[in-house]
């Protein structure tokens, strides 16, 4: 059967199984409804300081706010003693208001006038994409005449590697690592300003080996600064520690091999309007690459980062990264998101109708569009849970999900979702662990639609206690957990 069974954690049952009580919540906030479980994020952050201290090595933890909107995922970092990533200026406002000060604050991402001004005033960590930016910063510090210096962290990609072959894809972010002198001979010609705390990178992948290879390239570039007479002490390897959405590996793997076939024989009823994800049959062969994310994955979080800080660098006499990192006193910066909010949030829909089309398929109509789950075209490969009290079979038939945009390209999944029952209006659907990135990255007011309301949830002997996000407070629920 084609199915992706989602990994649900006990916060999520508790949510899910209680159907009389979701429907309380999404008669009372509309659909659709993002519930938050902020208190996951102790365990999550907790595993990563575990890793750090495994390795004997000092550093920081920057919860990338970019991951979710939300100020409860915001309140609970704080009240673990983490940091902060922001990477616009409301996002720079939103971890001032929730109680972050500047020495907690690492700006990364493009960063305009305002954006630069206002971090200068709290005294933030910039991490420097390039040349010019480092000039604004500069020039906007001598116009503000603050007494410390700005810490910037360089930014860099380009890496390369003499022994190990890995496709280096191009990076719109950060400096090429053959033009780092340009920024180092700019600092210290400025240095009554600005002070180069260390050197940094955030790859578009969650490949560790790709991790590994710029790694080894930083470190390469720190002992050229120590020559140099500089004393920088961070690195910061960005996030992309991976999550894995699914249960089983087995449904994973033949259901993904059962889509490839359906491409292959050219029928392809799994999916809407023929999409093929990046595949394409030509004579009786499937070619192209299959471009979903990989939704099931072993080695995750605080794990991958221990097999990064475990691996061995033979350039520098075959010994591990954490043990160089630590010998040479060199903090390690990251910024995880997702892997901070595994677990952390699901999101309910209202089932507004159903109808079949002509060829016979069921389009089960949501009171929610894509943007209010998905990023972009990316395909979300974790099925919805069905809550329903239809008593009618699907006997295996499955369905569309679609969305209540009034466009034509408005579907909420571009395959189809096989549930035990048929869906029938007013029934709910929960979708699982969506609170990094898929739950509001893309949110949008589109012909004015709502955006989800965001309820946190806390559990305490039995009992389900709500609040609204925005009056969430994790001091106050301390004795929740």
């Amino acid at each position: 059967m084609f199915k992706f069974t989602p990994k649900l954690n006990q916060e999520s049952r508790n949510i899910i199984e209680n159907r009389e009580q979701l429907k309380e919540l999404v008669n009372c906030y509309g659909s659709p409804l993002n519930i938050l479980f902020p208190n996951v994020m102790n365990k999550n952050i907790s595993d990563f300081k575990e890793i750090l201290k495994k390795h004997n090595l000092s550093g920081k933890i920057y919860y990338a706010h970019k991951c979710n909107k939300s100020n409860s995922f915001l309140k609970q970092a704080l009240q673990n003693q983490i940091n902060v990533d922001v990477a616009s200026l409301e996002e720079l406002k939103s971890a001032l208001s929730n109680g972050f000060t500047g020495d907690r604050i690492e700006a990364t991402g493009p960063k305009n006038d305002e954006f630069i001004i206002l971090g200068i005033r709290h005294n933030i960590v910039f991490n420097v994409d390039n040349l010019e930016e480092i000039k604004k910063i500069n020039y906007f510090k001598e116009k503000i005449q603050t007494k410390n210096k700005i810490r910037v962290l360089l930014r860099l990609n380009g890496f390369k590697s003499e022994e190990t072959k890995i496709i280096n894809r191009s990076s719109r972010f950060g400096t090429p690592k053959s033009q780092v002198n340009k920024l180092i001979t700019y600092v210290q010609e400025n240095d009554k300003n600005l002070e180069i705390i260390g050197i940094s990178f955030h790859l578009d992948t969650v490949n560790a080996k790709e991790k590994i290879l710029a790694i080894e390239n930083c470190i390469e570039i720190f002992e050229e600064m120590f020559e140099q007479g500089l004393n920088p002490y961070v690195l910061d390897i960005g996030g992309g520690f991976k999550v894995n959405y699914i249960e089983s590996k087995e449904e994973w793997n033949e259901s993904i091999s059962e889509l490839k076939e359906s491409i292959l024989s050219g029928k392809n009823d799994l999916t809407w309007n023929n999409t093929s994800f990046g595949l394409r049959a030509e004579k009786g062969v499937l070619k192209g690459i299959l471009n979903i994310h990989d939704y099931y994955n072993e080695i995750t979080g605080n794990k991958l980062l221990d097999e990064i800080l475990s691996s061995r660098l033979t350039k520098f006499q075959n010994r591990e990264i954490g043990e160089i990192l630590s010998e040479n006193m060199i903090e390690l910066y990251i910024e995880p998101g997702c892997s901070l909010l595994d677990g952390a949030g699901v999101n309910i829909s209202k089932v507004n109708f159903v109808k079949e089309n002509e060829n016979g398929d069921y389009l089960v109509g949501l009171d929610m569009k894509r943007s209010d789950l998905l990023i972009g075209e990316q395909e979300m490969f974790v099925d919805p849970i069905l809550i329903s009290d239809s008593k009618e079979e699907s006997n295996g038939k499955g369905v569309f999900f679609i969305g209540n945009l009034c466009m034509e390209n408005d579907i909420i999944f571009k395959r189809k979702i096989f549930t035990d029952k048929i869906p029938q209006s007013g029934d709910l659907v929960a979708f699982a662990n969506t609170a990094g990135y898929f739950m509001d990255f893309d949110q949008s007011h589109t012909i004015k639609q709502k955006v989800a309301t965001k309820v946190v949830a806390t559990f305490e002997n039995g009992k389900t206690i709500f609040y609204m996000d925005e009056n969430y407070e994790p001091l106050k629920c301390l004795k929740e957990e």
